[in-house]
């Protein structure tokens, strides 16, 4: 849709607009975004004109600024009088400042082609002093009224952000836990997150973990939990190299046991839920693919124990701790 309107925009330029003569760009950005000379490389590509040594009659001037996870784009644009031609600010929400040189080759690019359909306009007025002789006109047919042309689009209003799909991402860890079972548990996890109005994150994990069995009474024990989780979060460091994302989580799931080596069968199953809090990292290996750190720790909403009778004797097998610990280790891919 963007390209669509740009070639619309730039077919719809007066004719002069192609020998129009050359732009200047005065650019300021932070380290990691694109350097002034890509940014005038890539606008020229969008206007279809090279380099020329003529004496430019267009100055812009564009500023970058980056605001945790959002980069801001200022654009302003004025004439060799220094007259006003027009300004916009455009944010790209959450997107690294590298990825930004087309967008805003794009952005510029109308912001010039509009002011040289001004300055061209201006000049084609009717030239000061008399009256010119008419030239004798040859009777000819009648011609038919010329095609109304289709205005071109106008940009939209300054300050307007550039909406940007927000990403998601779909991992798989593993997991290794203490204070859940009763020794250090062990399974995998499944994780889906997405990020909001670049600065809330959402996801949802599903988890299972097991553990080596335990002594219980002459007999062992073995245990397995099962849960799934609502994640929400915001992002406070972001950059090219990590990403820090703060995180609290609701849970909810079982915990079941099963007790063999006794002379009846014991089992039981109890309903588990957490509440907890953790720190997600995120280190980008590639341009879709990350590898994903996730320390929690959770606060139990029930702490059931987990017992066996034998010969009218109740025998305590476990009971989960107040504060469970968890580590996740894993890799992400990520949707757009």
């Amino acid at each position: 849709m963007t390209a669509t309107l740009l070639v619309a925009f730039m077919c719809t330029m007066h004719a002069g607009i192609a020998r129009a003569a050359p732009f200047e760009l005065d650019w300021s950005a932070p380290e990691g975004c694109p350097s002034g000379e890509r940014m005038l490389l890539a606008t020229r590509a969008r206007l279809g004109e090279h380099d020329s040594s003529a004496a430019p009659e267009l100055f812009v001037r564009g500023t970058v600024t980056v605001e945790g996870a959002i980069v801001v784009l200022d654009l302003r644009v004025h004439d060799a009088n220094g007259e006003d031609l027009g300004e916009r600010r455009v944010r790209f929400d959450d997107r690294a400042c590298e990825a930004i040189e087309a967008p805003a080759a794009l952005v510029l690019a109308m912001m010039i082609g509009v002011a040289r359909s001004r300055e061209a306009s201006a000049t084609h007025e009717e030239p000061s002093g008399g009256p010119a002789e008419p030239a004798p006109v040859e009777p000819t047919a009648p011609e038919s009224p010329p095609a109304r042309a289709r205005s071109p689009r106008p940009p939209p209003p300054a300050g307007e952000p550039t909406r940007v799909s927000p990403p998601m991402t779909v991992g798989l860890s593993g997991v290794a836990s203490h204070g859940a079972l009763p020794n250090v548990g062990f399974g995998g996890a499944l994780r889906w997150t997405a990020t909001l109005w670049a600065s809330v994150m959402i996801g949802i994990e599903g988890s299972f973990e097991t553990t080596w069995a335990v002594r219980a009474a002459s007999g062992e024990a073995t245990f397995r939990r099962i849960d799934a989780a609502v994640l929400i979060g915001a992002p406070v460091v972001r950059s090219r190299s990590f990403e820090i994302v703060p995180l609290l989580q609701g849970r909810g799931g079982i915990l079941t046991g099963d007790v063999t080596g006794l002379p009846s069968t014991h089992d039981a199953t109890s309903v588990v839920g957490a509440l907890g809090a953790g720190v997600l990292g995120r280190i980008p290996l590639g341009q879709a693919l990350r590898f994903e750190v996730l320390p929690d720790v959770r606060v139990p909403l029930t702490r059931d124990e987990f017992q066996i009778r034998r010969a009218g004797e109740l025998i305590r097998v476990f009971r989960p701790e107040a504060v469970e610990a968890r580590l996740s280790l894993g890799f992400a891919w990520e949707l757009r």
